[in-house]
């Protein structure tokens, strides 16, 4: 592909923006109908019915776009894998999201197309801690490869649960792989960013609170297992720093990691739907969604911020961990106090 043009990239943006926004407002109404909607469970922070699935649209359109980029470049290998990706993971999760599967049956798809990314992508081998040293993980790199292609298709469900709280995550992750990829001077990686980024906005506006719809497993997890796909390529491709990424979606990976360990710590089933993610227990609190997604975003920000530094200068990398971790640390001690302060007499 040739450079890009910041005009073009622009027009493009908000242009594709404009149609997903037209898209998800249709597909509410036709979820509406065929009543494939999210009541109120023990997970919800919602009331009322509001129709799911509308990562369709985010799907279709990011499918969309790497066809059309087929006609731009002869990269026919990355476009087909990562729509092999977007397809089988959607396809399972739509499924789900019509009528849920057994967790043996997805979970066993989910193994399975794990071991196709492995296969197609590669493996992470090294984990780059400074500019000079690298963790070499052998063998062993194949187990932490197909463990955290799972947990990353995982995690992203997990944190779906708040009004644009994963539309917003995937705006922020993708404009930051974009300004990745184009450093690298990868400009169909970050077109392909750029294109997701502005798809996914067009759904938040419709995804904000009072959300109108919601992503669905179809949006969440195919978007867990897409990101997880291009960790795994930038990594074993551009030698990326994994922790980078990792300090990329430090909210995401914080909240669920440190929600799932405590679960298991009293003894939980740590794999039911519950409402104990700090962002969760804010609103339970009576913290506004509103203000929850605000912080949730600027945390999300900052998180860019470190990731990049640490993407720019590789002897920062520990050092970006510390502050990073030491800042999360602090919000779910806030988390805490919040709580306290807040619980009924």
């Amino acid at each position: 592909m040739q450079t890009l043009n910041p005009l073009i990239l622009l027009a493009s943006f908000f242009s594709t923006a404009l149609l997903s926004w037209w898209l998800v407002g249709h597909l509410a109404g036709y979820l509406q109908r065929r009543k494939i909607v999210d009541k109120v469970n023990e997970r919800s922070l919602h009331e009322g019915s509001v129709p799911r699935g509308g990562g369709l649209v985010i799907v279709g359109l990011l499918l969309l776009c790497l066809i059309s980029l087929s006609a731009f470049t002869e990269r026919y290998a990355i476009l087909a894998g990562l729509g092999g990706v977007i397809i089988a993971w959607g396809s399972l999760s739509w499924r789900d999201d019509i009528k849920p599967l057994s967790e043996r049956y997805r979970l066993g798809f989910h193994l399975l197309f794990t071991v196709a990314i492995i296969l197609l992508f590669g493996h992470i081998s090294t984990i780059q801690i400074s500019a000079s040293k690298s963790l070499w993980l052998a063998e062993a790199g194949y187990v932490v490869t197909f463990i955290g292609v799972i947990w990353f298709a995982n995690l992203y469900n997990f944190m779906d649960g708040l009004d644009g709280h994963a539309a917003s995550q995937t705006v922020v992750a993708s404009i930051s792989l974009a300004f990745w990829f184009w450093q690298l001077g990868d400009t169909l990686l970050t077109f392909i960013c750029l294109s997701l980024a502005a798809i996914s906005y067009g759904f938040l506006l419709q995804n904000f609170r009072p959300a109108k719809i919601f992503m669905g497993d179809v949006g969440s997890i195919t978007l867990g297992a897409f990101f997880a796909t291009l960790i795994v390529y930038g990594t074993v491709n551009y030698q990326l720093p994994v922790i980078s990424f990792v300090l990329l979606f430090g909210v995401f990976v914080f909240d669920a990691s440190v929600t799932i360990l405590l679960r298991i710590k009293r003894g939980e089933k740590f794999w039911q739907a519950h409402r104990k993610h700090y962002y969760q227990r804010l609103a339970l609190a009576g913290m506004g969604h509103t203000r929850i997604l605000i912080l949730q975003t600027v945390l999300m920000l900052f998180c860019s911020l470190i990731a990049s530094i640490s993407v720019l200068y590789h002897d920062r990398i520990m050092f970006a961990i510390f502050i990073e971790l030491l800042v999360l640390v602090l919000v779910a001690i806030f988390v805490i106090r919040y709580e306290r302060s807040h619980r009924p007499d």
